[in-house]
């Protein structure tokens, strides 16, 4: 059989080729340079952050908390003055001062959240709960939720917990398939495998890494250098890096964090209306959860050991 002829000789359409597959290569190449850019960007940002943070720790100065009590649990037992010394939990005691060596950072950043949330972030959470129809949100929330549950997986391996990791990666697959692609829950209705929520900055905790400071992020608001650090670990594993190209996949990772955030986002105004100070009140308030967590961790690993 003989071929048509195309008008090229062979030696051009062997240039064609091998010009193809160079620059099929070298596209691949940028991708995945710009990916370890990314990486090491993120990495940088850590690395420049926690030296220094570890420093004004240990040279801070006691914050003036005068304009509010400033309450956090105490790890001791709750006492029969309490009630139900065994189901009441730690105790809550006000302390004198809090050393806050990034404060002058952390208003700054808090100054511009305030803003955001209060003229952008509140107004978009309200429309968005209000115009959605609920089975949307729910479907919208199972979605993500089931992405997230390889990197949940992969921290309770790391905290040694195996047979929570199994019941991730059933969920995972049940939901993936019957639930087409997480919209629905069938993991959690039929088969009554409930959500187990983690991160790596309870990973790092299990392995006694302290919270640091506590610091404020541009929008998501009050954080602390372990779980900030646990966040960078985590964005590689997001399958949504590797599932769409940029920017779109920052678009949805974005919107992935509003809806998860826009139900509890609304309470700010609330939150913080009465407060003399509305930083002390916030950080002060996450640092109680901190310390809570960490009093509970304690006394479930006391009666795991008994």
């Amino acid at each position: 059989m003989c071929l048509p002829e195309t008008g090229y000789d062979q030696e051009q359409i062997t240039e064609v080729t091998v010009s193809d597959a160079q620059s099929g290569k070298k596209e691949m190449t940028v991708g995945m340079d710009l990916m370890k850019l990314h990486s090491l960007r993120l990495a940088w940002a850590l690395l420049l952050v926690l030296p220094g943070s570890i420093a004004l720790a240990q040279s801070g100065q006691p914050v003036d908390d005068d304009v509010e009590p400033n309450v956090v649990p105490n790890v001791e037992p709750a006492s029969e003055a309490n009630g139900d010394a065994e189901d009441f939990g730690p105790n809550m005691v006000r302390v004198a001062e809090y050393r806050d060596p990034l404060i002058g950072l952390n208003r700054a950043v808090f100054a511009f959240n305030d803003v955001s949330y209060r003229y952008v972030l509140v107004p978009a959470a309200r429309t968005y709960q209000n115009v959605t129809p609920d089975p949307v949100k729910q479907g919208i929330g199972n979605f993500f939720y089931n992405l997230r549950t390889p990197i949940y997986a992969l921290n309770h391996l790391f905290q040694g917990k195996p047979d929570q990791t199994v019941r991730d990666l059933g969920r995972f697959l049940v939901n993936t398939t019957v639930g087409i692609v997480g919209i629905f829950d069938p993991a959690d209705t039929w088969l009554q495998m409930e959500r187990q929520v983690t991160s790596a900055g309870d990973t790092l905790a299990q392995y006694g890494v302290g919270y640091g400071a506590y610091l404020v992020l541009p929008f998501i608001g009050s954080s602390n250098l372990r779980n900030a650090g646990g966040m960078l670990l985590e964005m590689p594993l997001n399958p949504i890096e590797y599932l769409m190209e940029e920017p779109e996949g920052t678009v949805v990772r974005v919107f992935d964090n509003f809806q998860l955030y826009s139900p509890m986002i609304q309470s700010y105004l609330d939150i913080t209306e009465e407060s003399e100070d509305p930083y002390i009140f916030m950080r002060n308030l996450h640092i109680q959860g901190i310390q809570r967590d960490a009093a509970y961790a304690q006394q479930e690993r006391e009666e795991t050991a008994q």
